[in-house]
Parts: structure tokens; C-alpha cells; sequence
């Protein structure tokens, strides 16, 4: 069995939901985090161990997007204790730090010691509160300080619906809402010109992109055509890493096709698929029709060049 990193799981633990709640946090946000046997205790992170045996996982990387903490306290409470979880586990876990994003100069003092602590990269959320997104530039002095860090970028959905009543008042968020949030924020990403001002970050976005590798032609038709974007589209996502937790086949040959097979990762989105359904996140690569060196290269390589090929 070809084996698999997890580039796409996350930690939830219940002190530090308990903790952003008292900061302000509304419990309808961490709700979707709890009770679902992802905290940090001895008996979640044992089961969690299990399964990725059982699904030939070497290593996960973690992040605790969309649960984004509201001030530097918890920042780093959150980042200390997968430290302590990497630290225990060090042959099993990888982690994106967090960043406090209501306060940027705060986030900026932190991305250095997020790499102190040895993580592989930070994970931002596609949306903030106040209906912004990460293209504001309010954020420059953070891209500056991650580009100085020649830093992994992790982008991840936050069940918003894209502050869409449209959307929310469906039931939407993650059904649809999740992928309209990754493709939406990497064009607006693209739209700011951010890949080219800063180009020592590497992008790795959620869920094979949501719709760019099918709009992936549309796309550049509006940037030859009616100059939407600074630059090509297609050509700057090929640079991107997108993971493959979506887990239906014709989308990921899509995907390989789109953005190049070099530049799709395993991915599972742990705890919200456990068991067998997390299994089926690396089998249904394994089993996909695609060249066995591709296969190869999404479930284990390209993660292995993306994190530890940079150390």
C-alpha cells in the first residue's frame, strides 16, 4: 500500500475553544469543533493514531482553522500546545502555526516564532470578521513578515457562506459555502497581485481549490481578454499546492490536469471524515486512474518536498 501524509487535519482542543469563547468568540462558531474526537487528550490523539494506521497515514499536518484565535494569548496557547503534541508525536505530526489576524502587528510578531517552534507553515482563514478577506491591505505587514519567512501559507474556509445571506440562510456554509470561500479568496489573492509582490510564500489551499480547476479556462480568458488579474492566472496557480480532501475522483484528475500533478497533496479534513470515510480519503487516490507515479506523488512526494524538502 502506498503510503500517505495528511496534509489537511486538524486539533481541536477544548480548553482552547473554552478559551476563545471567553475572548468573544460566539459558541455557535466552535460548536462545529466540539465533540467530535478531535481535542488534544491522551484518548482522542491514541484513536486519531489508529485510523491513520489504518489508512497508511505516515504524518498529519495540523491546523486549528476555522477556530482562528481573537487575540495573541491565545495564539499562543494554541501554537504551544501542538508543539507539545509534535513534540510527543514527532514522527506522526507536522503543524500550521496560528496567527492572531484581529491585530496585525500582534500576527506579525508571532509568525517568527511560529517557526521557532518548528511548525511547517501558518493557516489563515479565507474570511475575517467585519465580511473582509485576507487581499485587505491592512494585511501587507503580515504578507511582508511571511514573505520574509519564506513561508507555507495554508488558506482554509470559515463556514461563513462568504458572508452571503444567500447562502447562510440555506444552510449552505459547508455544503457549497466552503469551496465558494477557497476559490473566491485565492482569486482575490491573485486579483491584489499578492503571489507576485510576495514571492517567497507558498500557497497550499483547502479542497482541490473549491471551482478554479473547473473555471480554470474562464479564468484566463478574463485576464487575456479584459485584463481581471495582473497576471495569469493559470501560470500563478500552477505554483500553488492544493489538497485533496474532496474525494471524488473526476474532480482530482481535473485538478492534476488543471494545477499539475506535482502540485496536488493528500488530504482528509480530519475529524469532519473519521473511519472509514477517512480512510476513503487516501484510497480513493490510491485507486484513482492516474499514472502510479502521480498517485504516488499526491499521497506521500509531494507533501515530502513541499515541507521537509524546505528544512
Amino acid at each position: 500500500m502506498l503510503t500517505a501524509i495528511d496534509t489537511h487535519a486538524h486539533v481541536y482542543p477544548e480548553r482552547y475553544l473554552d478559551m476563545i469563547e471567553k475572548a468573544g468568540v460566539s459558541p455557535a462558531t466552535t460548536k462545529i469543533a466540539r465533540g467530535l474526537g478531535a481535542y488534544s487528550t491522551p484518548e482522542d490523539i491514541s484513536r486519531r493514531l489508529r485510523w491513520m494506521d489504518e489508512a497508511g497515514v505516515e504524518k498529519q499536518v495540523l491546523a486549528v482553522t476555522p477556530q482562528v484565535p481573537p487575540t495573541a494569548e491565545a495564539a499562543t496557547w494554541i501554537n504551544d500546545e501542538y508543539a507539545r503534541l509534535i513534540d510527543a508525536h514527532p514522527d506522526r505530526f507536522l503543524a500550521y502555526g496560528a496567527l492572531p489576524l484581529t491585530d496585525i502587528a500582534a500576527a506579525v510578531a508571532e509568525v517568527p516564532e511560529v517557526f521557532d517552534r518548528g511548525f511547517v507553515g501558518v493557516s489563515l482563514p479565507t474570511v475575517l470578521s467585519g465580511q473582509n478577506m485576507i487581499d485587505d491591505p491592512a494585511f501587507d505587514p503580515l504578507w511582508v513578515a511571511l514573505d520574509r519567512a519564506h513561508a507555507i501559507v495554508n488558506i482554509h474556509p470559515t463556514g461563513s457562506g462568504l458572508c452571503s445571506h444567500l447562502v447562510t440562510s440555506r444552510h449552505l456554509e459547508w455544503v457549497n459555502g466552503a469551496p465558494i470561500e477557497d476559490a473566491t479568496t485565492v482569486l482575490a489573492l491573485l486579483k491584489a497581485n499578492i503571489p507576485a509582490r510576495y514571492p517567497n510564500i507558498t500557497f497550499h489551499i483547502a479542497h482541490l481549490g473549491g471551482d478554479l480547476a473547473f473555471l480554470f479556462q474562464r479564468i484566463e480568458d478574463n485576464y487575456a481578454d479584459w485584463n481581471a488579474f495582473p497576471a495569469s492566472p493559470q501560470a500563478t496557480l500552477r505554483g500553488f499546492y492544493f489538497d485533496a480532501a474532496n474525494f471524488y475522483e473526476p474532480a482530482l484528475r481535473l485538478a492534476v490536469e488543471a494545477f499539475g500533478a506535482s502540485q496536488i497533496l493528500a488530504g482528509s479534513d480530519f475529524p469532519y471524515f473519521q473511519e472509514e470515510k477517512y480512510v476513503r480519503a487516501f484510497d480513493y487516490v490510491r485507486g484513482a486512474k492516474l499514472d502510479e507515479s502521480v498517485r504516488a506523488g499526491i499521497l506521500r512526494q509531494n507533501a515530502t518536498k513541499l515541507y521537509l524538502g524546505r528544512r
